[in-house]
């Protein structure tokens, strides 16, 4: 609810809205999906991140119908602009988030074949 919140704030507009949804991991594995998984933040995992991000490039960069990873939120985004800036390399920025508090993982889905093994709640 707090991302949705912040969302609103953002836009000045509309109502904060949560939809809740169940996903099968056991999928994670199977051949029916391509996915893309990231257990740690990782050198790999931060140019996946900045590649996707790329305003200057067509989207999307790949072809997973889902990817799994680390959530890259306002403190991550502070880090890969201080690479970007060449302030820091990539690894000591694999390294710096690697030490911060905690990490929490998201999901993508981003395709119709994937959006289809949801179940809303």
């Amino acid at each position: 609810m707090r991302m949705a919140k912040q969302k609103t704030l953002q836009l000045m507009q509309g109502s904060p809205c949560v939809s809740e949804f169940e996903f099968d991991e056991s999928l994670l594995t199977s051949k029916e999906l391509k996915v893309k998984s990231f257990n740690d933040y990782s050198v790999d995992w931060a140019k996946f991140v900045l590649e996707n991000r790329d305003i200057k490039r067509q989207h999307p960069r790949h072809h997973y119908d889902i990817v799994y990873g680390p959530i890259a939120d306002d403190g991550v985004t502070f880090q890969l602009r201080r690479y970007q800036s060449g302030v820091i390399t990539i690894e000591e920025l694999v390294k710096e988030l690697q030490y911060a508090k905690g990490i929490t993982f998201q999901y993508f889905f981003g395709t119709s074949l994937a959006l289809s093994k949801l179940t809303k709640l």
